[in-house]
């Protein structure tokens, strides 16, 4: 049982909290390693709400409902919904929460998530409001990085290479801030570095930050943390067609590296296809994750364990 009905944002996620968490989601994955599916949510629907572009994270949404036996609804665009009649957010929300047990919803207006928690009478999960947090994918990331190096403190890790937009590499910082002695290093475009306020939680947090427009990456680092320039949040086009190719990891840049390299997907053009066949390339892992680790949620918050 999690202390909250809601998760809007990795903050939540206290490193007593994760443990649980990790707990719930190796039971989840025993599930569907011996059996499949498991009857846990069988007296429950799930809202799948999609207002913006979404394939693993609704995916496994869907996945992690059906292997334990909830029903699902679906709404997977603006159109599709009385948004383009000009409903709020909040009046969706306390409609969809008459059909649901629990509501799970990805919207482009950055603080949505927080609207709709607020007036949801049912458990609502933030799965992306717009550039701002994505605190599911920091859940999937934290374990993959329990799972591959034993620790989720005293970790370098460099953070790349649009730390302003990227709502997940917001969320994993924020999650990872909570453990002592890490270090984050951003890198990427000037113009896409993150924003001083954030930088000042992280180090008001205890975690030493820095910022550089360029890495080495066998400099000592335990996690190489990558995410795609966000296409659809730039309002000057040019500056996402200049720096598209310009930061990529190639075979080159990590192969006998020790750290592992995380990307929470889709991959444009930051990896290289050449790195797939590399050991410490484990972001195809790392997406398997989510299935268990949302089983797992959805199951906490709807108070089954």
């Amino acid at each position: 049982m999690l202390p909250f009905n809601s998760l809007v944002s990795s903050s939540q996620l206290t490193p007593e909290i994760i443990v649980e968490l990790f707990r719930a989601t190796d039971e989840m994955a025993a599930i569907i390693s011996k059996a499949g599916t498991h009857k846990l949510l069988d007296d429950k629907i799930v809202a799948l709400l999609f207002f913006e572009p979404s394939s693993r994270t609704m995916l496994s949404f869907q996945t992690a409902a059906q292997r334990l036996k909830a029903g699902t609804v679906f709404a997977q665009s603006s159109s599709s919904t009385s948004f383009e009649k000009g409903e709020s957010i909040e009046d969706l929300i306390r409609i969809v929460a008459g059909y649901a047990d629990i509501i799970v919803m990805r919207h482009s207006q950055p603080g949505s998530a927080a609207i709709a928690a607020e007036v949801s009478e049912v458990p609502f999960i933030n799965a992306g409001d717009g550039g701002n947090e994505h605190p599911t994918q920091s859940i999937i990331d934290s374990y993959t990085i329990f799972r591959e190096k034993g620790r989720l403190s005293n970790l370098n890790i460099v953070f790349g290479f649009d730390s302003l937009q990227s709502r997940s590499i917001h969320s994993l910082s924020r999650l990872l801030a909570q453990y002592p002695d890490n270090r984050f290093v951003f890198t990427g475009p000037e113009k896409l570095l993150p924003d001083q306020n954030l930088l000042n939680e992280l180090t008001a947090a205890g975690v030493r930050c820095e910022v550089q427009s360029e890495v080495d990456y066998r400099d000592n680092y335990d996690v190489i943390y990558v995410n795609r320039l966000q296409e659809e949040r730039f309002d000057d086009v040019k500056l996402f067609e200049e720096n598209r190719r310009k930061y990529r990891i190639t075979k080159k840049d990590v192969e006998g590296s020790d750290a592992i390299l995380l990307d929470p997907l889709p991959r444009i053009d930051e990896i290289a296809v050449e790195v797939d066949a590399l050991p410490n390339a484990v972001y195809f892992e790392q997406a398997s994750y989510g299935v268990p680790v949302r089983m797992a949620l959805l199951a906490s918050l709807l108070g089954k364990i």
